[in-house]
């Protein structure tokens, strides 16, 4: 009896390890990839770096478009409030 309660002990602690430490563990497995890559050829970096700089630019894209709707919309409320009075 004693054995399996120590059986089940430790696959529930290695269950929990796991768990606790996955996103370590994937963490770490992703840089040793990207460092793998990064070795294996600089084109990993170019792209990397141009992923980068495209979602920047679509970020400020993104945030310019939406203050420029906000404008519009304040001025087209404000032009249906002067046509009404």
């Amino acid at each position: 009896m004693n054995a399996e309660k120590t059986m089940g002990a430790i696959i529930v602690a290695g269950v929990a390890i796991l768990c606790c430490a996955g996103p370590a563990l994937l963490a770490v497995a992703g840089s040793i990839a990207l460092s793998v890559s990064a070795l294996a050829g600089s084109a990993a970096i170019v792209i990397a770096i141009a992923l980068i700089g495209l979602a920047g630019v679509w970020g400020l894209r993104r945030s310019r478009l939406a203050k420029s709707s906000g404008a519009d919309c304040c001025a087209l409320e404000n032009a249906k409030r002067k046509s009404s009075t």
